[in-house]
């Protein structure tokens, strides 16, 4: 094997390999909530002008936080939103700017989507501590442009799979949170459309409805993210 070639492999490895360990030690930090009496629910992808309100009211109706991690484009879009949200008392977090997937953009586009957060994520009420990579996918500089940021990378324990081509039933969703007793749930506000747009919605608003009921039943913590907020029993 040539020295160019040696290097290179190395260099990708590196890369790439760094991602796939912070990932890991991202999800570990997600699992503990499971079995601990602790629910996270988190929106991706936002905000959104008539999605996002209508979780907020939901929200607001039980007293329960969530965790917001609002794409840089739909923030400057909707400032508006982005205000509400953080007047309610939830917590807003750092999604990217354009949502690229890490793993199949060039490293200098890498780097700016994690790390150019615009102006009005910081002249609001509130200061970002989380980044949840898109599609979960890591590497090198976009690990750095968050430690830069100072901010923890999180992911989630359960998939809501309100973005699948096929939606699944809120009592499988329900079902799967219940077994692995509690966790951090991955669902979406962002703008949707399609003709599946309306259904969606409501799949998402019905479950985080069905979530908040579980956790009451349960006696389970319902709080935002990072881990760090949670109150230790």
């Amino acid at each position: 094997m040539s020295t160019f070639l040696f290097l290179s492999l190395t260099c990708l490895v590196i890369y790439f390999g760094s991602g796939v360990v912070a990932r890991f030690l991202a999800d570990r930090r997600a699992a503990s909530l499971c079995g601990a009496g602790r629910l996270a629910l988190t929106y991706d992808d936002g905000p959104s002008p008539s999605h996002t309100d209508r979780i907020l009211s939901i929200l607001a109706a039980r007293n329960a936080q969530a965790t917001f991690f609002v794409i840089g484009k739909s923030a400057e879009r909707y400032p508006e939103v982005l205000s509400r949200i953080a007047s309610s008392g939830h917590e807003i977090a750092w999604h990217s700017k354009t949502h690229l997937n890490q793993w199949r953009s060039f490293p200098i586009a890498c780097w700016r989507d994690t790390s150019q957060i615009p102006s009005v994520l910081y002249s609001a009420d509130f200061s970002l501590s989380t980044y949840r990579p898109p599609y979960g996918k890591l590497n090198l500089l976009s690990i750095l442009a968050a430690r830069l940021q100072g901010l923890q990378i999180s992911t989630w324990t359960v998939v809501s799979g309100d973005t699948y081509p096929e939606l699944p039933s809120v009592e499988d969703v329900v079902e799967r949170v219940d077994a692995q007793g509690g966790g951090v749930i991955l669902m979406h506000d962002h703008e949707r459309f399609g003709p599946l747009r309306d259904e969606r919605e409501h799949f998402v608003n019905a479950l985080t409805v069905a979530l908040l009921d579980l956790a009451r039943d349960r006696g389970w913590q319902i709080a935002p993210i990072p881990e760090s907020q949670w109150r230790h029993k």
